[in-house]
């Protein structure tokens, strides 16, 4: 069994990357925290009182095999209208209310689709709390999406908590203590990686698991979260969280990218105070470099890459593929 745990748009990456790969039982931890752009307004007219969908049905989407139905209903769940709601968070909402739990909501959408899902979501949580954080230079704030705005600062975050404190959803428990593989996605640290281990039960079972253990590192860094960071950073971080050993460590190699284009990319980030990932050589996990870059070059972006993704999870000895 393998679990993914993140949030943002990096889960969906690798859901699909191991769904490509041949693997048909993954179960990928959500949170369900998000309180920017159109989930942050529901939020706020619902006073808090619901949890975020738009992480969630990323995730589910990203588990469905291609073709295609799928991508109808990709294009529906996108959708928004003139006021800038978003069709795949009401949806959510909606068959959230429907299944009495969040946690029903992908059997109940595989019956409604006739989706093939190659596993299920599960919420880290099921009681609607917000992000809270403090910079390094003392300030505090509560929101998730006040990291977002705040991408650029060189106001470091320093720490990350609940607003209240919440028990974890006992499937998300469940799952990691069968797991063989648990997979930390790449994503925002402190807004997807870290809020999945903050709700009370989620150190523990980390911690007890025997499961092996990879963390992918993000590409490039942000700002006020891993500005200047190598891989043994992003792990003294996360064991502030909670105490792991990850067996692997995935970063990406930038050599199969045009350096005079790569040069380009690198510049358009700089502006953002955003630099790549670094490479410590002498690190205390084991670490792998791997070319898994997708190129945008109209926005000068750096992504990581479903098809490489794939290649990588289908050679990985941790976890045999179910078909």
């Amino acid at each position: 069994m393998i679990v993914t745990m993140g949030g943002g748009s990096g889960m969906p990456i690798v859901n699909q990357a191991l769904v490509k790969a041949g693997f048909s039982d993954i179960n990928s931890i959500v949170t369900t925290f998000d309180s920017g752009g159109d989930t942050g307004r529901i939020r706020t007219d619902e006073r808090g009182l619901v949890l975020a969908f738009s992480d969630y049905w990323r995730s589910l989407m990203s588990l469905w095999n291609d073709g295609e139905q799928k991508k109808y209903w990709q294009e529906m769940l996108k959708y928004r209208d003139g006021r800038g709601r978003n069709f795949g968070n009401l949806f959510f909402q909606f068959m959230a209310e429907r299944a009495g739990s969040l946690s029903k909501v992908d059997s109940l959408f595989s019956t409604l689709t006739q989706a093939n899902l190659c596993g299920r979501v599960i919420p880290v949580a099921l009681d609607p709390v917000d992000v809270c954080f403090a910079t390094k230079s003392g300030k505090k704030y509560i929101g998730e999406h006040n990291m977002d705005d705040q991408r650029m600062s060189l106001d470091m975050i320093d720490k990350v908590w609940l607003s209240t404190e919440i028990e974890a959803n006992p499937e998300a428990i469940q799952v990691i203590n069968k797991a063989d593989l648990i997979i930390i996605c790449p994503g925002s640290l402190y807004g997807s990686v870290l809020t999945n281990f903050l709700p009370r039960g989620m150190r523990g079972v980390m911690e007890k698991t025997s499961a092996k253990k990879i963390l992918f590192t993000n590409i490039m860094s942000v700002c006020n979260e891993t500005n200047g960071f190598d891989q043994d950073n992003y792990v003294e971080i996360i064991n502030k969280y909670i105490k792991v050993k990850f067996d692997e460590i995935v970063m990406s190699d930038f050599k199969s990218v045009n350096k005079k284009l790569l040069n380009n990319i690198l510049e358009s980030y700089a502006n953002e105070h955003s630099r790549p990932i670094k490479y410590h050589n002498k690190s205390i996990s084991k670490t792998s470099i791997i070319d898994l870059l997708a190129v945008d070059e109209v926005n000068l972006r750096l992504r990581h890459s479903v098809d490489k993704l794939a290649k990588y999870f289908a050679k990985m000895d941790y976890v045999a593929k179910e078909n």
